[in-house]
């Protein structure tokens, strides 16, 4: 029996959150989290999908769709449209991404599972055919998204986002650098946070122009910094960074905890990354930090990984069977 695997991966924002809002640049990494699509053939015409997270099957023919399930439904339909109508399958989705945690889980999911099908059909799909199609399903789930989530799983490695623009960037993220990251286990609503900033944004015009500013420039010089590999100034900009963040009321009591424990244990720099209110921090440390911090995270019970920056976007996993 034909079966096609593939994995996408999942992104941490390490500058650029909210002030990206208003035009200012954004820089994001691709990380060694992945979603992963295992698509099988049935002996059948039924397009079964199934979710290990959730422990939920859906039937892609149906017309009642949990809203879970929208955006594959909204692949499967794009690649029925395109190739005509296909054999019998099921998707198995499985990911290690935390969702709803601003780490880009949904895009990785959709990327993975249209890479997954396409490749199932017979068809050595090319990384823009995905992305195109990977981003029609996100806007299933986000409305209005940037687009940079799905890029970032289809190509990986690090971007340069700008409203409108998106820039990948050939940049080796150095090994003995590793990401910390921590899930504060607090879940927010994105849209309101967003929306919360932008109203302190028009009710206090003239500093938050300044702040949005620094915040621009502060991403530019990351970038240099990235670029030369001088990870201690890096680290001071993460700090900075956070400040602005925290001036703009998106940090909670749980964020401020982990950006001083980070801090108290070697990082180099640690900052909320995302919407903030909840979500996920992150820091980098030497990579032979690594165990030893993640294990102090979780000793005070806080779920905590160490990650890497990686190059590779979407690829198969594995050849038929």
């Amino acid at each position: 029996m034909k079966k096609k695997c593939s994995i996408a991966p999942g992104k941490i924002i390490l500058f650029g959150e909210h002030f990206v809002v208003k035009g200012c640049p954004a820089l994001v990494t691709a990380v060694n989290l992945y979603a992963k699509t295992c698509i099988e053939e049935r002996n059948d015409n039924k397009h079964y999908l199934y979710s290990h997270q959730l422990g939920k099957k859906v039937d892609l023919d149906s017309s009642q769709i949990d809203k879970w399930a929208r955006s594959f439904k909204t692949i499967y339909q794009l690649v029925s449209e395109k190739y005509g109508k296909l054999k019998g399958f099921n998707a198995i989705i499985d990911s290690e991404i935390p969702m709803a945690a601003g780490m880009g889980s949904s895009a990785a999911t959709a990327v993975s599972f249209t890479h997954a099908l396409l490749s199932f059909i017979d068809n050595k799909p090319s990384k823009e055919l995905v992305n195109k199609i990977a981003f029609e399903a996100e806007k299933k789930v986000h409305i209005k998204p940037s687009g940079i989530d799905n890029t970032i799983a289809v190509y990986g490695g690090l971007i340069y986002y700008k409203k409108g623009e998106i820039k990948p960037l050939n940049i080796e993220w150095p090994r003995e650098y590793s990401l910390i990251v921590v899930d504060t286990g607090v879940k927010r609503d994105t849209g309101f946070v967003v929306k919360d900033v932008l109203e302190r944004y028009d009710r206090n015009l003239e500093i938050m122009e300044k702040i949005y500013e620094v915040a621009s420039i502060i991403t530019n010089k990351a970038l240099e910094y990235i670029r030369n590999k001088n990870f201690k100034q890096l680290g001071e900009l993460m700090n900075i960074n956070h400040g602005l963040l925290v001036a703009i009321g998106v940090s909670i009591l749980e964020t401020e905890i982990i950006v001083h424990k980070l801090l108290s244990l070697g990082a180099l720099g640690a900052k909320i990354s995302g919407a903030g209110r909840g979500g996920i921090v992150y820091g980098i440390i030497d990579k032979e930090h690594v165990e030893r911090i993640v294990k102090a995270f979780k000793k005070i019970g806080y779920n905590a990984f160490g990650l890497q920056p990686v190059k590779e976007g979407v690829q198969e996993i594995n050849k038929d069977k």
